[in-house]
Parts: structure tokens; sequence; C-alpha cells
């Protein structure tokens, strides 16, 4: 009796485990994919909006720490000039870093950080500042990525990158 409430709870504990995974890929993954195609509808609307800045809050305490491997985007408003902090995926490439264009050009950050054409970018407990930014496309950019985080990035539909280079302190 004993062994077989041991396998019950094994079971149980593999299901949880499992549909969390599920959670997990479909945060990841399809989110981006839908928030794509309805931006303007979800932004517009009250429940998804405080959700997504309570995570967006959530990720901005965590990024760019030595732990991470999110980094965090200093950039300028390019109407306002009022300083904005995003969270991003980073990694090393080239001379510089390259970050995912997860939800494609029309967001702010990647039209703040093209108009301005600098930036700085917190990383692994280090601020570098950059410029220069490229938007880059292709397997030498996928590449860069770590296998599980090149997977992700192809499962969430994401091809499209910036390119930042180090323009020294």
């Amino acid at each position: 009796m004993g062994t077989s409430k041991k396998v019950r709870t094994g079971r149980q504990v593999a299901l949880v485990m499992l549909a969390l995974a599920g959670v997990l890929v479909a945060w990841l993954v399809l989110l981006p994919r839908w928030f794509r195609r309805n931006r303007s509808l979800l932004l517009s609307r009250g429940p998804f909006r405080r959700l997504l800045r309570a995570y967006n809050n959530w990720a901005l305490h965590i990024s760019g720490t030595r732990r991470s491997s999110w980094g965090l985007l200093t950039h300028l408003g390019r109407r306002s000039g009022r300083t904005y902090q995003t969270s991003l995926g980073t990694h090393p490439f080239g001379d510089g870093l390259l970050l995912p264009l997860g939800y494609g050009t029309r967001t702010d950050w990647y039209r703040n950080v093209m108009a301005a054409e600098e930036c700085a970018v917190a990383w692994k407990g280090r601020t570098y500042h950059l410029g220069r930014p490229e938007l880059i496309s292709g397997p030498e950019a996928m590449e860069a990525w770590p296998i599980r985080d090149r997977i992700l990035l192809r499962l969430a539909g994401i091809h499209d990158f910036v390119w930042l280079h180090h323009l020294g302190e």
C-alpha cells in the first residue's frame, strides 16, 4: 500500500511539473507571437497591461545582475528625452552585444536606440556604453546564442536582432 501511494504522489508531482513547463513554454514562445499580431488591442486593455507592467517591474530588478542572462538597456526617449530602462535577453557578439527584437521594429526601445544611436546596457554586473546599432538577422546572429536560447528564439519566431557596438568607457 505504501509503495502505490508513493507512485501516485510521484505521478502528481510529475504532472504538476509538466503543467508548469507548459505554462513557461507558452509564456516564452506563444506570447511574443501573439503579442506582435495584437499589440495595440492588448495594450489598450487593463488586465493584460497591468500583468505586463508587474512582470516588467520584476524583470527590471534582476536584469543586469551578475547571475542574470538578461541585460538592462538604458536609453533616451526619442521625443521626450526621458530615460527608460528595458529588460532584454543579451549575448556577446563581435565587438558588442546582441539583443533580440522579440516584438519587432515597432517597439519603443528599438526606435529610441536607433534615433539616439547610443545607449547603455548593464549585463553580468558590468555596464557597457554601446552605439552604432545595426539590425541584423540570419544564421550568424542566431548561432551566437547558446543552443537552449536558440531553440526558444526559433520557437518564438524571433529572427531579428540589434547588434550594439562598444563605444568605450
